[in-house]
């Protein structure tokens, strides 16, 4: 018999919704949905005799992605954070690199822009 998922990690990543509400956000058959939580492979939590399945956005995640994509325990939206910083940092190391190509051409064809 297949157990819920208790992990508090999980609570803090997504949102729990009745399996209806769960097939129709993320395209998922519920004939699919149901064998996922019998396998055990989806996190799912009963509450008031009614399946929750975990809903993290567009896609359908199991319990071992869950624990492989945020080993450290934070949460979805400081991992969000932390990758649209690296993702900053990259843009402005590109801008300063374009600014400085203008700037040589600039000096090379006597052009101001």
């Amino acid at each position: 018999m297949s157990h819920p998922v208790q992990d508090e990690q999980t609570e803090s990543v997504g949102q729990w919704l009745p399996l209806i509400e769960y097939s129709m956000k993320s395209g998922v058959s519920l004939s699919t949905i149901r064998r996922k939580i019998k396998a055990n492979s989806i996190p799912f939590k009963r509450e008031k005799g009614k399946y929750l399945i975990l809903f993290m956005g567009d896609e359908f995640v199991s319990t071992t992605e869950i624990k492989r994509a945020n080993p450290s325990g934070l949460s979805t939206q400081n991992q969000k954070v932390q990758m649209q910083e690296e993702r900053i940092r990259q843009l402005e190391q590109e801008l300063d690199e374009m600014a400085l190509l203008v700037q040589t051409l600039e000096k090379k064809y006597g052009v101001q822009y």
